[in-house]
């Protein structure tokens, strides 16, 4: 395990049930180090106690995976156990469905950055603690652009960074990129 830190607060997490089926997007609002678990503030009413689970956190310092189980319901917050930390290696991380609207703001390319005039829709298909599935409408991006990518979880802006690595154009002229992610620090 790499480490279970502060970083991890005000993360947003992506809890999933045994078969990779969202459950919900929250936000990690504690945590212990000493009992491995996790404390997230609404999302897991309908899980049962000692349900497994798989959740995603995004953080400062990177994507964590991990599997876990919900143990305790306290005073409205749900604590999830977490424990088997997954560490990334490049396409054996488990993608996690989202299917969710994200932005493209800036683009970084061969001839430089590019801030982009009109931020670029684009639908964030899936993420895994290794990278990003992006679906784009009729732009056609160069592999190895880093891509800003923007979208909103819960009421909280997440921004993140990809080196597209992979392009695949789809019978309906759209582009899906996959991108790995890089973090900033």
């Amino acid at each position: 395990m790499a480490y279970l830190a502060s970083h991890f607060i005000n993360s947003p997490v992506y809890i999933y049930d045994e078969n990779n089926n969202l459950i919900t997007c929250t936000t990690v609002t504690g945590y212990s180090s000493d009992e491995m678990y996790i404390e997230v503030p609404k999302g897991a009413t309908n899980i049962k106690l000692r349900t497994r689970l798989h959740i995603l956190i995004i953080h400062s310092a990177g994507a964590s995976e991990f599997s876990g189980s919900l143990r305790s319901v306290r005073q409205g917050l749900y604590e999830i156990s977490i424990y088997g930390e997954q560490q990334r290696e490049g396409r054996t991380a488990d993608r996690r469905t989202l299917n969710t609207s994200a932005m493209i703001s800036d683009m970084v390319t061969d001839s430089g950055a590019n801030e982009l005039q009109t931020p670029i829709p684009t639908m964030l298909e899936n993420i895994s603690a290794t990278g990003v599935l992006v679906k784009i409408e009729n732009i056609r991006i160069n592999i190895g652009t880093f891509l800003q990518i923007e979208f909103n979880i819960i009421g909280k802006e997440v921004v993140l960074y990809g080196e597209v690595v992979r392009e695949c154009m789809l019978d309906d002229h759209t582009f899906e990129y996959g991108c790995q992610l890089h973090f900033l620090n």
